[in-house]
């Protein structure tokens, strides 16, 4: 129920490119880039609402080689097939092609810095398409590979944005910085605060009073691809609200609802269409839990931080309106599992996985009885579902 050992990933990440490319062992890099759950702040980073995020112990591993060629060549050990570009000719990105974002990563550092140098690698990812940022994840070992197979050094804040590149500009997701902000900032055994609108974040460590916990993961066996679902109009409903309410309030250029004052939204949000009164609804509330949220951290009070994560997700199912029957009737036998504090949703809300924060002492057999009364339920997606204990890990680096 533990995901795979980082030395243990990465030694058949390693022997995987081995086994298709010859080169010299010593210039062989390894990558780390963790997933992320999100405990608190789900889908407001678009909106300049302020998220919590926290790396773990599943990730990305890229095993790579600098190559003197301006090319990217990849091998992935979860999608098949090769995926190769020419750095000077890079396509547009297909739906179905696992080597988009490596694609994006290329032509974003290309367009900001140049590059003379490719790689060839070979990637491993722990559990991707689950919700836990594995997009992002992977977006920024290519960029961390490519930066470093032309000698570049690039900063936190250029990492961030040059990720945001690959997703918004290449990509054409309209998501925020919550992301690739947790894989380059995560802190192990911290909970990192993001401001979305100017990008600073602070990371709290675990108080020293804090009753311990484990994270639970529990795969729906629905993958979750931002590209493909209805994550794009869920944005496009929150600007319209806050276009709207910037209107009937007299406030020019509302482009997000961070704009919007909440004085404001509680006056004029009535006049809402209902479908737009709910996206705000879940913006302003969600925000509230976030601050509430830290406070009950910093205090070490596990009860009521897993009372706001239960608070968010039902929001997201209600308000923000997402949630396939599978996942909210999994986050429902999470939840009513004894020794869990909270669970929500991991991701967009379209399939993926559901994060519980759990006691230290939540007995293997209690995870499996969640996965098989959520094998009852739904036979066919339980077919590939899984459960995991994460810890807390560090973000991303180049080892």
């Amino acid at each position: 129920m533990e995901f795979i050992a980082l030395e243990k990933q990465t030694e058949e990440a390693a022997a995987y490119l081995k086994r298709r490319e010859s080169f010299n062992e010593s210039r062989l890099n390894i990558v780390v880039s963790p997933y992320r759950i999100s405990p608190l702040g789900a889908h407001i980073d678009h909106q300049g609402g302020s998220v919590l995020g926290m790396t773990i112990d599943a990730r990305t591993v890229l095993a790579f080689t600098p190559i003197d060629e301006k090319r990217v060549r990849l091998y992935s050990m979860n999608f098949p097939g090769v995926t190769e570009f020419d750095i000077d000719s890079i396509k547009s990105p297909g739906r179905d092609d696992w080597g988009r974002y490596a694609m994006g990563a290329a032509k974003a550092l290309a367009e900001y810095r140049g590059i003379r140098r490719g790689f060839t690698g070979a990637l491993s990812g722990t559990l991707p398409s689950a919700g836990l940022s594995s997009s992002a994840s992977a977006g920024l070992a290519y960029l961390k590979a490519l930066a470093y197979a032309n000698d570049l050094e690039l900063g936190p804040e250029e990492c961030v944005e040059l990720d945001r590149r690959i997703e918004n500009d290449y990509l054409k997701l309209s998501n925020g910085i919550l992301d690739q902000s947790s894989i380059v900032y995560g802190k192990k055994d911290s909970l990192l605060y993001i401001d979305t609108v100017t990008g600073h974040t602070a990371a709290y460590p675990r108080p020293k009073n804090w009753e311990d916990f484990k994270i639970l993961i529990v795969y729906s066996g629905i993958p979750r691809e931002l590209t493909s679902s209805g994550f794009n109009t869920r944005v496009e409903e929150c600007r319209k609200a806050a276009g709207l309410l910037g209107i009937m309030g007299g406030l020019r250029s509302a482009k997000t609802l961070s704009y919007i004052p909440e004085t404001v939204f509680r006056e004029k949000s009535p006049k809402l269409p209902e479908e737009l009164r709910r996206r705000a609804e879940h913006f302003f509330t969600e925000v509230e839990r976030v601050t509430m949220g830290v406070a009950a951290w910093n205090r070490g009070d596990m009860i009521a931080f897993g009372r706001l994560m239960n608070e968010s997700c039902e929001s997201s199912f209600v308000n923000y309106g997402v949630g396939s029957p599978e996942l909210i009737s999994l986050q429902e036998i999470i939840s009513s599992t004894g020794g869990v504090y909270g669970s929500r949703l991991n991701g967009g809300g379209y399939g993926g996985s559901v994060t519980a924060f759990v006691r230290r002492d939540f007995p293997h057999d209690s995870a499996a009885g969640i996965l098989e009364r959520y094998k009852k339920r739904h036979p066919e997606p339980g077919l590939g579902a899984a459960v995991y204990f994460a810890e807390p890990d560090d973000g991303i680096r180049l080892i």
